[in-house]
């Protein structure tokens, strides 16, 4: 039991130390400060039935590669008849809010031999073979005089497993947006 519980508190301590938020741009790290802003150069549409639309690799996307980092524009309303949108003007990021997500998905009905070294821990009767994995990202709630309505902009890393996820670098969310946005840094 002891040896669980200093596993967990490395584990935690570890994941703690990853999630540093640091103020150098070029750190896998950096976190995107308060007062930041994004500036939207075309209209985004919010199809009916949903309050949210995907960016990724400088596009709109019907929906996210889970293996490649995305950000997704969110709205306060939802419409389930008609398509909203978001037009271009200027969302000053007013909070930013690490997060994580976790998956498990099931274990594939083709598995395949492999020698290695790994490290695993069976907690009670929770592991019904599925693969965990992860996202690491931010939540940017997001202020606008003009567009009440626009409630947050949610970007996050590739799916990984915990030990590789990360969030999205300032490179990556400058390819997310491609010329869709531009985010001023204060």
């Amino acid at each position: 039991m002891i040896r669980l519980l200093v596993v967990l508190l490395a584990a935690t301590l570890l994941g703690c130390a990853a999630m540093e938020v640091t103020r150098d741009p070029a750190s896998p790290f950096f976190v995107i400060p308060e007062g930041s802003v994004i500036e939207l150069h075309q209209p985004l549409e919010i199809r009916p039935g949903t309050a949210r639309t995907w960016l990724q690799r400088g596009r709109v996307a019907a929906g996210h590669d889970w293996y490649a980092p995305s950000c997704n524009l969110e709205i306060r309303t939802l419409d389930r008849e008609r398509s909203q949108m978001v037009q271009p003007g200027t969302f000053v990021i007013r909070r930013v809010q690490q997060m994580e997500e976790w998956v498990e998905l099931p274990r594939p009905e083709v598995q395949l031999a492999a020698v290695g070294f790994g490290v695993g821990l069976g907690l009670a009767d929770y592991d019904d073979g599925g693969v965990m994995g992860m996202w690491r990202g931010y939540h940017l709630w997001l202020e606008s005089e003009e567009q009440p309505d626009v409630l947050r902009m949610t970007c996050k890393g590739a799916f990984a497993p915990a030990w590789e996820a990360r969030p999205p670098s300032l490179d990556d969310l400058r390819a997310i947006f491609g010329e869709i946005a531009t985010l001023h840094l204060p």
